[in-house]
């Protein structure tokens, strides 16, 4: 049951994860199979979920720990595909833009004062949320990563790659304030979810079978393959 079980979760992360490289990053496939931010979002979700199941089933230590580097890579091409392709112009060469960009808290009071709502969201708000699913898969990964310290380590510099490959691809511009908020959204929410200790009610949910029987664990790692299988088809309906 293990090898099975092993060959099927293997053959389909990988299998799905070339279908969403396919729908996103090739010419213009995100437009013609409407791929906006939440098909992204629920399609990662249900493979997130796909991946869950299978350590349920297998519940051994080490599939866990892998399991949280799959959720990881996960993110982090649904990042890249978020601030470099959907809804994004041609990769091109670009300039750095006007000097207000590297001025802290510039870009902040502009939308706060004279943006609409739907702006403010998207980029005041987007901004605050957009590595916090980063800071909570590190905290599962490992307890000691609760230390905003070993966070930054990794956070920081992923920030600024992600802001100066924005300007150069001409997807996005440099600005200090996205740094600012998307920094101060993972402070604030790790001194959250640390401080009413959160982080290891929520972190012993990704290290356990829930003592199911194992008819019931297959269940459920069929159904989540199904629901898997047929959210590839009707994305490609679609």
């Amino acid at each position: 049951m293990k090898k099975r079980a092993l060959v099927i979760k293997n053959l389909l992360f990988i299998i799905n994860i070339i279908i969403f490289c396919y729908l996103i990053f090739v010419g213009r496939n995100q437009y013609l199979y409407n791929m906006n931010y939440f098909k992204c979002i629920l399609f990662m979700l249900i493979n997130c979920l796909f991946v869950y199941t299978y350590g349920i089933l297998i519940n051994e230590e080490k599939i866990y720990k892998n399991n949280v580097l799959a959720y990881i890579f996960l993110f982090i091409l649904l990042l890249i595909s978020f601030t470099f392709f959907i809804g994004r112009t041609s990769l091109a060469f670009y300039t750095w833009g006007y000097a207000g960009q590297y001025t802290p808290f510039y870009t902040i009071m502009r939308q706060i004062k004279y943006g609409s709502t739907a702006l403010l969201l998207k980029n005041i708000v987007g901004n605050i949320v957009m590595l916090i699913p980063l800071s909570f898969l590190l905290m599962i990964k490992n307890l000691k990563n609760k230390n905003i310290l070993r966070q930054s380590v990794i956070i920081i510099p992923t920030i600024i790659i992600i802001e100066v490959l924005q300007a150069f691809a001409h997807t996005g511009s440099f600005d200090i304030d996205d740094i600012i908020l998307n920094y101060m959204g993972v402070v604030v929410f790790t001194f959250l979810i640390t401080r009413f200790k959160i982080i290891d009610k929520v972190r012993k949910l990704f290290y356990t079978d829930f003592k199911l029987k194992l008819r019931h664990k297959k269940v459920l790692f069929y159904i989540s393959l199904t629901v898997l299988i047929v959210t590839d088809i009707v994305i490609f309906i679609n």
